[in-house]
């Protein structure tokens, strides 16, 4: 993928220092700032409506990009662009560009470009970003590859507060065994995304401890919460919790 050398910090009243605004670029790279950035765009095509799993609608095609440009005058160091179609009824990769006017790095190819994350970005993290009223054609997604752009739902695309985690815990007293699952597919995340959630809210004292291989527990009263620090029952560590049970 050629050189990923840090960006130039240095800026220009107004405007970014390096910043992608030759007109003569294509549009998806104007105004995009130095060094890696990745993106969502909507690529040109017959329009094509998804639903995922948390009912989000997702208009394709989109395209989803990874860029390297050029902090002295914003030209590209290299560029991956994945496009997202629907095939059959589901999200399909069907085509992939990978360009390097200095010539394709091969070996890193093979060792860090995962082919199916372009995939797990529209089909996991988008739909993510949607349920949270965030636009995700102005999101910037993780640059440090597609091997970890679509990992960005926990952290990034749900924020972790204590109103968000008392929802999840209510939603997991609710659902009983098997949660995991039923959690994940609504909020488009992992099993073990939503595991780890409740992990968090145990952790914040808003959901309390039981003890160890049991399942359940009880919302704590906000004005009786400790930031975690509640008194855990007998036999239960500092971890705490049924994290991994009744998924």
């Amino acid at each position: 993928m050629g050189d990923m050398g840090e960006a130039d910090d240095a800026s220009l009243p107004g405007e970014p220092h390096g910043a992608a605004s030759d007109p003569s670029l294509p549009g998806h790279l104007r105004g995009r700032p130095p060094g890696i950035s990745s993106r969502l765009h909507r690529a040109a095509g017959p329009r094509h409506q998804w639903t995922a799993p948390n009912g989000q609608v997702l208009d394709l095609p989109v395209t989803i990009d990874l860029v390297n440009l050029n902090p002295v005058d914003g030209s590209v160091i290299w560029e991956v662009t994945a496009t997202v179609d629907l095939c059959g009824g589901e999200p399909r990769i069907v085509r992939v560009v990978l360009g390097d006017p200095g010539g394709l790095d091969h070996v890193r190819l093979q060792r860090e470009f995962r082919w199916a994350s372009p995939l797990d970005i529209v089909r996991r993290a988008v739909p993510a970003l949607l349920a949270r009223s965030i636009d995700p054609f102005e999101y910037e997604f993780p640059a440090e590859g597609f091997p970890r752009a679509a990992e960005l739902q926990a952290d990034a695309a749900w924020r972790l507060t204590d109103d968000f985690l008392e929802e999840i815990a209510r939603r997991y007293l609710d659902l009983g065994r098997g949660y995991a699952r039923t959690i994940a597919s609504e909020r488009s995340v992992t099993p073990r995304t939503a595991v780890s959630w409740v992990e968090k809210a145990r952790r914040r004292g808003i959901l309390s401890r039981v003890p160890p291989g049991s399942h359940g527990g009880h919302i704590v009263p906000a004005d009786q919460r400790h930031g975690g620090t509640t008194p855990e029952p007998r036999g239960i560590g500092p971890g705490g919790g049924t994290a991994d049970v009744g998924r």
